[in-house]
């Protein structure tokens, strides 16, 4: 992990601890960072930074506390370790790569293309797909940027599969919310919220993806000005930091970059000083306050396609095995208890066909969704 140390602006009214939490766990959840891998030592982090060394290792004991570092004594902080389950199915995944190689080369030597092979396999794996429905949640944090992860999950998902999004704050206020997820075969967040996920619904069966800021994004940093004066607004206070080095990454052109959130006291000089806009998810409002000529665009993130292939597809077949009477997944956690009378959750974003139970299904997915048929007579 590599910290730019002009990211930590000591002129900001924001403690340097917190910049630096924002800086690590943001780096945590969207770079590509292996799980296990060593993270530089407090003495070497505040010497290269310029802080003190006990505000490093108390952000530390703060990313530990989130789940996303593991400390060590006597070694040192590692991003967090996969799980058994995690490391099982990863071994699970590269004998699948091995098996698909050989059958591409067996489908050349019969004069057929990987495109016609692919086919194939689409029109099986959909027929097999379709017989089994999954009930996923996505925890998210802003309406809008949720659907657009949702359109892109669903590109994976099988056509009786059905997505829900439910906001982490409906999730912390509503027990229906809770038991919706506790319901679920599966519930999705980002990599710096699952710790917060777990300890709200600790029954739930978790699956923290990695995001990466997204094309439009990427291409409209890249059409900035180099001669203007960015603007780069964060949401969440602890995430002013992030701004400048997102920004500097995909629009090195540009020099001028001034950092806010969206309710510091200074933000108005910012964006009157500003030729151009760019903000966090869920700080549109700061658009509101600009001139109808001054560019103005989100900095979006989006699921990254790698992982929706390689972690979420092989998780939602051992789903469907369970479900459909096979054995069931490693690890798979019992079914949650049913709820107490819950509230009225929110609506669902979408509503596919309820998949028909199988004749002989194994009892943990029936205990799962006999909970859901709770959960929906609840609501």
């Amino acid at each position: 992990m590599r910290i730019d140390p002009s990211a930590i602006d000591k002129s900001l009214p924001i403690p340097v601890g917190t910049q630096l939490y924002g800086l690590m766990s943001y780096a945590l959840s969207f770079d590509d960072l292996p799980q296990g891998a060593r993270l530089p030592s407090v003495r070497v982090l505040a010497g290269r930074l310029g802080i003190a060394p006990m505000t490093v290792a108390q952000v530390y004991q703060q990313l530990r506390d989130a789940g996303m570092v593991a400390i060590r004594p006597g070694l040192g902080a590692f991003t967090a370790r996969a799980t058994g389950r995690d490391e099982r199915e990863g071994a699970r995944m590269a004998a699948l790569r091995a098996d698909i190689l050989a059958l591409v080369a067996r489908a050349e030597g019969l004069g057929l293309s990987v495109a016609d092979l692919a086919a194939m396999i689409g029109a099986l794996g959909q027929g097999r797909a379709g017989r089994v429905g999954l009930d996923l949640v996505f925890a998210g944090l802003f309406e809008a940027p949720t659907r657009d992860y949702l359109a892109a999950i669903r590109a994976v998902l099988g056509p009786r599969d059905r997505i829900r999004p439910l906001l982490l704050a409906e999730i912390e206020a509503a027990p229906a919310a809770r038991a919706a997820c506790a319901a679920a075969d599966l519930v999705l967040t980002f990599v710096n919220r699952e710790a917060q996920l777990r300890a709200l619904v600790p029954e739930a069966r978790v699956l923290a993806l990695p995001f990466l800021p997204s094309r439009a994004t990427r291409q409209a940093l890249a059409g900035l000005d180099p001669r203007s004066t960015v603007a780069a607004v964060a949401y969440f206070e602890d995430y002013v930091a992030v701004m400048r080095p997102s920004v500097r990454a995909f629009a090195p052109q540009v020099a001028d970059i001034r950092v806010s959130w969206i309710a510091a006291p200074d933000l108005a000089p910012v964006l009157a000083r500003a030729d151009a806009v760019v903000y966090a998810s869920g700080a549109g409002a700061v658009a509101d306050r600009l001139a109808p000529d001054i560019p103005c665009f989100e900095f979006r993130h989006a699921p990254d396609p790698a992982a929706l292939v390689d972690r979420l597809v092989p998780l939602l077949a051992d789903l469907r095995l369970g479900h459909s009477g096979g054995a069931a997944p490693a690890a798979h956690r019992p079914a949650p208890p049913p709820p107490a009378a819950p509230a009225p959750a929110a609506p669902a974003a979408a509503s596919s066909p309820s998949p028909s139970p199988s004749s002989s299904p194994s009892p943990a997915p029936a205990r799962r969704r006999a909970a859901r048929r709770r959960s929906a007579a609840a609501e």
